[in-house]
C-alpha cells in the first residue's frame, strides 16, 4: 500500500510540476507583460478611424498583461498637451501619442524624456527638433498616400477628358507632419499635369462634418470661377461628406456621370462602397487596422526590452476600381 501509495503521490507531483509549467508557458504567451503599464494619447473614438485604430491597440496591449490608460481628444492640440503633462505624472513604462499637432508636443516629449518616460511617437513623423527625444515612430508612408491622391485626381480628370480643370484639398489637422508630408506628395504628381490647378487648400482638421460643411462653401465659392472639377479629402470618412455635399449642390459626381472626382485616403468599408458604386474615383491604405498592427507589436516588442527600429515606416497602397479587390477586406475593417 506504502508503495503504490509512494508512486502515486510521485506521479501526482509530477503532473503538478508538468501543469505548473503548461500553465506559467500560457501565462508568458498571454500575459507576459503583466505589471508593465502605457498610457495611448489619442484621438477620440468618435472618428471612425480612430475608434479601431484604438481598439486594435487597447485590445494586444491588454491581452499581454498590460495596463492601458486612454485620454483622448478630438486633434486639439492645446488639449493633447495637458493630455501628455498627465501621461508623465503617472509614470508609465511607455507613453503613446497620436498627434494631433507636432509642433506643440516638442516641449511635451522634451519633457517625457527628462523624466525617463519613453514615449512612441504614432503616424505622424515627429518634428526633428524631437527626433533624438523620441523612443522610436511608426509612420504611414503620408508621401506616397499624397502621391497616390494625386494621381487619382489626375486619371479621374483624364478620363472625363478634360483640358483643365479647378482642384480643392480639404486636409488633416495641418499642424501634423504627416499632413504636410501628403500635401507634399500631392503636389509633386498634380504638377506633372499643370493643365490641373490647385486653388484651394482648407484645414478640414480630420473631422467629416467640417470637412462636408467646407465642401459647401467652397463649391458655392467657386461656381462662378469655373467650378470645382476634383477635390483631394484626407481621409474616406471625410470623402464621404464631400460627395453627400456635391450632390446636395446639384452637382454630378463620378467618371461614369461625367461629374466631380473625388479621392479620398485612409479606406474605410464606406470608401470601398462608394468606389464600387462609382461615385469615389480612388483612395488609398493607411486603414485603422494595418496602422493600429504595425504600432502595437512594435510596442509589445519594446515594452519586452527587444530592440526595435527608430523609425518604422508602414508600407502604403494605391486602392482604385482596378485594385479594389485586393484591398477591399482589409479596407473595410475600419
Amino acid at each position: 500500500m506504502s508503495k503504490t501509495y509512494g508512486y502515486t503521490l510521485k506521479a501526482l507531483r509530477a503532473a503538478c510540476l508538468v501543469a505548473t509549467m503548461i500553465s506559467g508557458a500560457v501565462a508568458h504567451a498571454e500575459g507576459d507583460l503583466a505589471g508593465k503599464t502605457v498610457t495611448l494619447v489619442t484621438c477620440g473614438t468618435s472618428n471612425p478611424w480612430c475608434k479601431v485604430f484604438n481598439e486594435q491597440i487597447t485590445g494586444k496591449l491588454k491581452a499581454a498583461g498590460v495596463k492601458v490608460n486612454v485620454l483622448e481628444n478630438d486633434f486639439d492640440a492645446v488639449l493633447e498637451v495637458q493630455q501628455m503633462n498627465e501621461a508623465i505624472s503617472q509614470q508609465p513604462d511607455l507613453i503613446m501619442v497620436e498627434p494631433a499637432d507636432d509642433k506643440t508636443l516638442v516641449g511635451s516629449v522634451k519633457k517625457a524624456k527628462a523624466a525617463g518616460i519613453p514615449v512612441l511617437y504614432m503616424d505622424s513623423p515627429a518634428d526633428p527638433a524631437i527626433s533624438e527625444d523620441i523612443a522610436f515612430q511608426v509612420v504611414a508612408d503620408n508621401v506616397a498616400l499624397g502621391r497616390f491622391a494625386g494621381q487619382n485626381i489626375i486619371d479621374g480628370l483624364r478620363e472625363l477628358g478634360l483640358k483643365e480643370a479647378n482642384v480643392v484639398v480639404i486636409s488633416g489637422t495641418k499642424g501634423a507632419t504627416m499632413v504636410q508630408d501628403r500635401q507634399r506628395g500631392f503636389e509633386e504628381v498634380m504638377a506633372t499635369a499643370p493643365e490641373y490647378k490647385i486653388i484651394d487648400v482648407q484645414d478640414g482638421n480630420w473631422d467629416p462634418v467640417l470637412s462636408g460643411n467646407i465642401a459647401q462653401q467652397l463649391f458655392a465659392k467657386y461656381q462662378s470661377q469655373g467650378g470645382i472639377q476634383a477635390v483631394r479629402a484626407e481621409a474616406d470618412y471625410t470623402a464621404i461628406p464631400v460627395i453627400q455635399a456635391a450632390r446636395q449642390a446639384g452637382l454630378k459626381v463620378g467618371v461614369a456621370e461625367g461629374g466631380l472626382i473625388v479621392s479620398g485616403t485612409n479606406c474605410t468599408k464606406a470608401g470601398i462602397d462608394s468606389i464600387r458604386n462609382g461615385e469615389m474615383y480612388g483612395t488609398a491604405t493607411e486603414d485603422a487596422f494595418t496602422q493600429g498592427e504595425y504600432t502595437v507589436e512594435a510596442a509589445l516588442k519594446y515594452l519586452r526590452g527587444e530592440k526595435v527600429e527608430k523609425t518604422i515606416v508602414v508600407p502604403e497602397y494605391r486602392v482604385t476600381r482596378k485594385t479594389l479587390d485586393q484591398y477591399a477586406e482589409v479596407c473595410s475593417k475600419g
